[in-house]
């Protein structure tokens, strides 16, 4: 089997760094989902890999080969395809990537921020997320491998914008400014609005921005 074939996978149930086939027919050096051979890291049987996959991605166990669809709250730019990070006013923030199975979205994140953040399924909003905390870094990480980032802030339109906002350290803003007087707009160094709009789901008020890095005009 040529080697652009194979590629690394992370065990769900043990966390041991595998090779499996494109296609996943076949697996090496770790034991098939179903079978009964323990898995040699684990000491489980990969039924057990299987089931806890399955608990974590709930109904969706079949993103295991096939990319992970936008989830139709996120914002959609002409029909095309950004990669997506959600910051909610309670939540986890969300994130998405194109192209990428549900399995790679939550290694991806090992790969560029740490193995110790570990990412958690939303079930709900069909997404996986991680702490608002990572939100810097990782809009930093997908610039280098995206021309364009799209953001989507939950805001209330009923929320003056003050001074805690104008003065923010952190990147998390909610109220009626949707960000723009926000840290006096630190947080966006670096980078060019393309395009915005507003959306409403499920009673809740949206704003997103379509990003990229900022380009220095010369001398």
């Amino acid at each position: 089997m040529p080697e652009s074939a194979i590629k690394a996978y992370t065990c769900p149930a043990c966390r041991a760094q595998t090779r499996i086939s494109k296609n996943w027919g076949t697996i090496f050096d770790h034991p098939k989902p179903g079978g009964f051979i323990r898995c040699r890291a684990s000491g489980k049987h990969p039924f057990a890999v299987e089931q806890n996959l399955a608990e974590r991605l709930g109904p969706d166990r079949e993103t295991w080969v096939t990319p992970l669809p936008l989830a139709i709250w996120f914002h959609r730019w002409d029909e095309r395809d950004h990669p997506s990070v959600a910051l909610f006013a309670r939540r986890r923030m969300a994130y998405w990537l194109p192209n990428t199975t549900s399995t790679d979205h939550e290694d991806v994140i090992g790969d560029i921020l740490s193995k110790r953040v570990h990412p958690e399924w939303d079930s709900e909003h069909r997404c996986w997320t991680i702490s608002d905390q990572h939100f810097q870094q990782l809009s930093e990480a997908l610039f280098k491998d995206y021309p364009a980032l799209s953001l989507g802030r939950e805001y209330n339109e009923h929320e003056k914008c003050n001074w805690q906002c104008q003065n923010a350290a952190s990147p998390l803003c909610t109220c009626s400014c949707q960000a723009r007087n926000h840290a006096g707009g630190k947080w966006m160094a670096g980078w060019s609005v393309l395009d915005e709009d507003t959306s409403v789901v499920s009673r809740r008020n949206w704003s997103w921005m379509l990003i990229e890095k900022a380009t220095r005009l010369a001398a």
